[in-house]
């Protein structure tokens, strides 16, 4: 009787622990729901709209939810992968500032809109989103990943896949020519005509429309310009405006046709494909008018070209003679040039700068020593504060290669180029210095002559004249 009893009543003790331990369970994951330590403190939520199919090339619209759970210290920075079958375009627009509830936890952050075209059909993968967290200073403090999402993109019928396909619910386009080209025009070969299309889309970007093919007839050139593209959002909805010109210029005479161009798209609110068409133009070149003959039968102009041709052929059998009768003398003049130009202070600077593209502190040194020396043949450095500056300048530089501790594998190529900066500015002061040197040491224009008399013995010499003047004109009136 107690045998048959005994598992009974271990069953009754096991039910009542799993009891037990559920509700503590329970009552830990409702404490710790309480407090939030089970919520994360960065949720990301990627969507899209359209969510789940699309038309090839229709603008879907691609959001990126960031909350924060403690309060959001800077905005993310937040990117989406490059996709093989898409374009992917991210608006300068203000973020959409978001609040939010996940689990009795308030979180607070931002929405980033991106958008994305697709280019083929099928199934498309949307890749996570790339969330860089920053601190209150900009500096990084860890990434997070959003969610992938997938996207089924159809083809409408009588759409080529291969090509860029524009789907919108309006497009707009409008053809200009300058000059504009008349039936009874008259042009004439060298004459351009000017083609400029320009097309409006809504909900698409100027940069996602396809490019116009301009095309020319043999005897005409075609010269395309790069798309001007001018986009602009008003309340939250693009217009995209693209532009492309082409200039045709004629060569020949004749006919030409100029072709046609056209652009199709996908119309989305009557679900039909639209092609907007600009027709052919043509266009007649005429002959150039045959010259004038005088009554002899030959050009007016022959004998004129025949001797401007026969000046310029003898002026340079004339150089090219003189050249080879000279070249000893040329090529001393050349050799002498040459070497000055290498002893020179600029040349010996430029070797300098060359030296400093690179990371070598002894080649550095050895074109900075030989520039140093010519640069004092010219002016005392050590009566020039500059003298002070290029031997602080040149510290680091002698510390690598001369100094204890020092090593050539210790200077970089960013050492290199700050020690070439200072080194222009240094070599700008001691030459301007020079010159304002030079300026002041020129002789007066207009020097005066001085005298070998002093002034007071000229003072004394004048007063006693004066004074035998005035005595003679006495004794002359007491004569008289």
């Amino acid at each position: 009787m107690s045998l048959a009893r005994k598992p009974q009543r271990c069953g009754w003790v096991a039910v009542w622990l799993a009891m037990v331990l559920s509700i503590g369970c329970a009552a830990t994951g409702s404490a710790r729901a309480e407090d939030g330590t089970d919520t994360p403190p960065v949720v990301v939520r990627t969507t899209s709209r359209p969510d789940q199919t699309a038309i090839i090339g229709q603008h879907v619209r691609v959001f990126v939810d960031v909350l924060f759970r403690d309060g959001m210290t800077h905005p993310p920075r937040v990117t989406l992968p490059a996709m093989d079958a898409a374009q992917v375009f991210r608006f300068e627009t203000q973020a959409t500032s978001l609040s939010d509830g996940i689990r009795g936890r308030t979180y607070v952050g931002q929405r980033f809109e991106f958008a994305l075209y697709t280019r083929r059909g099928g199934t498309l993968t949307i890749p996570a989103a790339n969330v860089v967290l920053l601190d209150r200073n900009g500096h990084e403090t860890g990434v997070v990943s959003g969610t992938a999402l997938t996207l089924s993109v159809t083809v409408p019928p009588g759409v080529d896949p291969s090509q860029v396909v524009t789907a919108s619910t309006r497009l707009s386009a409008h053809e200009t020519w300058a000059p504009a080209p008349a039936p009874d025009a008259a042009y004439k070969a060298g004459d351009a005509l000017v083609r400029t299309i320009t097309r409006e889309v809504a909900d698409v970007p100027g940069s996602a429309l396809p490019d116009i093919r301009f095309s020319a007839p043999d005897g005409v050139r075609v010269y395309g310009e790069a798309a001007r593209i001018d986009d602009r959002i008003e309340r939250g909805d693009l217009t995209g405006e693209r532009t492309d010109r082409a200039t045709y210029v004629f060569e020949t005479a004749g006919r030409f046709d100029l072709p046609a161009v056209s652009q199709t798209w996908w119309d989305l609110e009557s679900d039909r494909l639209r092609t907007v068409t600009f027709p052919a133009v043509r266009v007649t070149v005429a002959a150039p008018p045959p010259s004038a003959m005088p009554p002899g039968g030959s050009p007016a102009a022959g004998p004129v070209r025949a001797w401007m041709l026969a000046v310029v052929f003898g002026s340079i059998i004339l150089l090219t003679v003189l050249a080879v009768l000279a070249r000893d003398r040329l090529a001393q003049a050349w050799k002498t040039w040459r070497l000055q130009w290498q002893q020179s202070e600029r040349s010996m600077f430029n070797t300098l700068l060359r030296a400093c593209r690179g990371d070598d502190p002894r080649a550095i040194y050895t074109a900075f020593s030989r520039w140093r020396d010519r640069l004092a043949e010219r002016c005392r450095l050590e009566d020039h504060p500059e003298g002070a500056a290029l031997m602080l300048a040149t510290e680091d530089l002698e510390r690598v290669l001369f100094c204890g501790g020092g090593s050539p594998q210790m200077w970089s190529v960013e050492q290199s180029r700050s020690l070439a900066k200072a080194l222009r500015t240094l070599r700008s002061d001691v030459l301007q210095r020079l010159t304002s040197a030079n300026t002041r040491n020129l002789p007066p224009l207009n020097p005066a002559r001085l005298s070998s008399i002093r002034p007071r013995l000229l003072t004394a010499r004048f007063k006693s004249l004066v004074k035998e003047a005035a005595c003679g004109s006495g004794e002359r009136d007491g004569a008289a």
